[in-house]
């Protein structure tokens, strides 16, 4: 019988050429020019890019584009045009808790976290809440800004460490606020209360209070993927800026604005969230079906050494001993390429995508009626001014309460693509 030796340089080419079929993947929509055009026609200048990006990102990136265009605008005062935007992102995000394939697609093992349709961390949704808030606090619908702000301690409460569960204060000083201006001082007093208990310091508007000035300030907590294969998700401490603290000027008095939330200190208090765990579990997953790749083909190359060797005994005997062999090592080498394959499928890394022009913490103060700030005045740790902007004063139609919104970075001067938005194998 005749033999050839296949040896263990020809599996291993087996492998590269099987593994070759789950190369990099590009998931960029390709949108007609016509349709971008008509798509971008209402934006605001300066948030095109953005706004770009949200279909050209696709389905799978939609609720982070939507949030970090929809800030944009919001900032740019275009606020019917970022309230669709945090609709849009909303909507998407309750129904990845929905029992559907998308579901259970967000469960397989060979679908990479970064593969998935992007539903964002406690704070993130917690983060999207606030700012759809803070619009209906602009339009001066109070029931709704309510509404949306407990929305937002709901999913602050999606932590599985109970220390942390619903600990966003300032949403509910900002649901006492729409209270007050809705003229509903027991319910003020409730929510209020809630931030109180919460964080004992916290700054609770007076009753007098009718104008809610909010700066954000500094940059995005920065996710991180940890583990031989990034699958533990952490967090960096965004870059270091000057700014520190914030004044805001209304008929030349000064109102100190006072800390409200530290972002970073909500996305890093989170506990140890359940996807961590199913993690891990793929992360295990992936090293063991990797080593029972390598054996099975190491066994494979030992059935071919026997079945070299039956083949010369076949020759004078012609028993069947090298078929035998030869299926054995056949077998084996299925086995070991199909499990090399799943450990190369398995995905294990975190999804470290990541809404990078939110603000690193929330400053804020409350003025009485018909105090209007025109100026805002940043400064750093030593109190020394860095820069001074006007405001936006945003009145709601019957002119009960005003809103000034400010941000000591710019939500438009971010890439047009989300971090770590790319299906590239890194």
């Amino acid at each position: 019988m005749a033999y050839r030796r296949l040896g263990w340089g020809s599996a291993c080419a087996a492998v590269s050429l099987a593994l070759a079929a789950c190369g990099t993947v590009d998931d960029t929509v390709k949108v007609p020019v016509a349709e971008m055009d008509r798509w971008l026609a209402d934006k605001p200048d300066g948030t095109h890019h953005l706004y770009a990006s949200v279909l050209v990102g696709g389905a799978r990136n939609r609720v982070l584009t939507q949030m970090r265009a929809g800030l944009a605008a919001f900032e740019a005062g275009a606020d019917t045009i970022a309230a669709a935007s945090f609709d849009d992102a909303l909507n998407r995000i309750e129904t990845v808790y929905a029992d559907n394939p998308s579901a259970a697609k967000a469960r397989s093992t060979f679908v990479p976290e970064r593969g998935k349709d992007f539903k964002g961390e406690a704070y993130e949704r917690a983060m999207a809440f606030y700012y759809r808030g803070l619009i209906f606090l602009a339009e001066g619908d109070y029931g709704n800004a309510r509404a949306v702000f407990q929305g937002g301690q709901l999913q602050d409460a999606f932590a599985e460490n109970e220390r942390y569960q619903s600990d966003f204060a300032v949403l509910d000083v900002l649901s006492g606020w729409a209270s007050q201006c809705e003229g509903n001082s027991v319910l003020a007093r409730e929510f209020y209360g809630r931030a109180t208990a919460a964080r004992p310091d916290i700054y609770i508007p007076a009753p007098e209070d009718r104008t809610l000035a909010i700066a954000d300030m500094g940059l995005a907590p920065v996710k991180v993927g940890e583990g031989g294969y990034g699958e533990y998700l952490t967090y960096a401490a965004p870059d270091h800026v000057p700014e520190y603290s914030v004044d805001f000027v209304a008929d030349g008095a000064v109102y100190p604005a006072s800390f409200g939330e530290d972002v970073f200190w909500q996305a890093t208090t989170r506990g140890g969230r359940q996807v961590d765990k199913i993690l891990a579990g793929k992360a295990q997953f992936k090293d063991t079906t990797a080593v029972v790749g390598l054996v099975s083909l190491q066994l494979a190359d030992a059935a071919l050494d026997v079945a070299a060797w039956n083949s010369w005994d076949d020759y004078y005997d012609d028993g069947d001993d090298t078929d035998a062999a030869l299926a054995w090592a056949a077998g084996l080498a299925i086995v070991g390429i199909g499990s090399l394959m799943m450990s190369d499928a398995a995905a294990p890394e975190a999804d470290t995508r990541y809404w990078d022009n939110l603000p690193s913490h929330i400053d804020y103060t409350s003025l009485p009626a018909g105090v209007y700030p025109t100026q805002v005045v940043f400064k750093d740790s030593s109190g020394s001014t860095l820069g001074v902007m006007p405001t936006r004063l945003r009145m709601e139609p019957k002119d009960k309460c005003g809103l000034v919104y400010v941000k000591s970075r710019r939500a438009a001067e971010i890439p047009a693509a989300p971090p770590n938005a790319s299906l590239a194998r890194r």
